[in-house]
């Protein structure tokens, strides 16, 4: 089972750059988590035009992601708060399940 953590950012103008830099697939972020057993990669969308991003975590399964919270739960919570001077808000969108696709089903 596939599962994915989404947060929803509102960025300034001027840190475009910046966001973009920890939160993309090769980011700050994505190398934290690198370490946790079971994480399969971000996807960073941007509205186009815009400054509001999506962040998609992936991880094989909800249990792999809750295990590395637990385990690095307090270096997590210290990269959140130096972050926040990056974007105006965010919005945890969700936690979610992949749902099997036909092709998946075919396979098993």
């Amino acid at each position: 089972m596939a599962f994915a953590a989404v947060f929803a950012y509102e960025v300034a103008a001027g840190d475009a750059g910046a966001f973009e830099a920890a939160y993309g697939p090769d980011g700050d972020w994505a190398r934290f988590f690198r370490a946790g057993e079971g994480y399969v990669g971000t996807e960073l969308l941007r509205e186009s035009g815009g400054l509001r991003y999506v962040v998609i975590d992936r991880w094989q399964s909800a249990a792999a992601y809750e295990a590395f919270l637990a385990e690095r739960g307090h270096e997590y919570a210290r990269r959140s708060r130096d972050a926040e001077r990056l974007y105006r808000e965010e919005t945890v969108i969700g936690r979610f399940d992949l749902v099997s696709s036909a092709a998946e089903r075919t396979l098993e």
